[in-house]
C-alpha cells in the first residue's frame, strides 16, 4: 500500500508539474500575443493622433480662411463707363497698347465684362493685372491667355519680350435706379 501511496503521489506531482508547465506555455505564449496587439494598438494611437493633428490644422486654415472672406469687401463700380475707363487707363499708363476690344454688356446678375486683345512688354503686363487690383472698384480676370507677338514687318529682336493677350475682365456693375 506503501508503493501505490509513493506511486499516487509522484503521479499527482508529475501531473502537478505538468499542468504548471502547460500553464507557464499557455500564458506565455498568450502574454505575447497581449504585447503584440497591445503593440499595434500603440501604432493606431500614434497614427490616429497625427491624423487628429492633421484635421485640426486644416480645420484651423478654414476658420481662418472664413474670417477673411468675412472682412472681404466688394467695390461695385458705379457704373459701366467708370468700369471700362478704370480699366482701359490702367492699359495705357503703363504702355499696353489695346488691339481690340470687346465690350460684352451686363448680365442678369449685374456682372459687367470686357474682353480685349493687348499687346506690350511683359512686365509692363503683369504691372497692369496688379494695377486692377488697386483700381476703386473689384474687378476679375476671368480668362487670360498669353502668347508670343508676332509684329508685321518687325525684327526678330525688336519683338523679344513682347506678348499679346486675351484677357477678359469682369466687374460688378450698380443696379441702375
Amino acid at each position: 500500500m506503501k508503493d501505490n501511496k509513493i506511486t499516487i503521489l509522484g503521479l499527482l506531482f508529475f501531473l502537478l508539474c505538468a499542468a504548471l508547465g502547460g500553464a507557464v506555455y499557455y500564458l506565455g505564449e498568450r502574454l505575447s500575443e497581449l504585447h503584440s496587439r497591445a503593440d499595434e494598438l500603440q501604432q493606431q494611437r500614434v497614427d490616429l493622433e497625427s491624423t487628429t493633428q492633421a484635421l485640426i490644422a486644416q480645420k484651423s486654415v478654414f476658420t481662418n480662411a472664413f474670417k477673411e472672406l468675412e472682412n472681404y469687401s466688394v467695390n461695385v463700380a458705379p457704373d459701366e463707363m467708370a468700369f471700362y475707363s478704370g480699366v482701359q487707363q490702367v492699359l495705357q499708363n503703363n504702355s499696353v497698347e489695346i488691339l481690340s476690344t470687346r465690350q460684352q454688356g451686363v448680365n442678369a446678375e449685374g456682372v459687367s465684362a470686357i474682353a480685349m486683345t493687348v499687346r506690350g512688354e511683359y512686365y509692363a503686363l503683369m504691372d497692369v493685372f496688379a494695377a486692377w487690383r488697386n483700381l476703386p472698384t473689384t474687378v476679375r480676370v476671368s480668362n487670360l491667355t498669353l502668347g508670343a507677338d508676332k509684329p508685321v514687318g518687325a525684327s526678330a529682336e525688336a519683338s523679344r519680350g513682347w506678348i499679346q493677350a486675351d484677357v477678359t475682365v469682369e466687374a460688378i456693375v450698380a443696379p441702375k435706379p
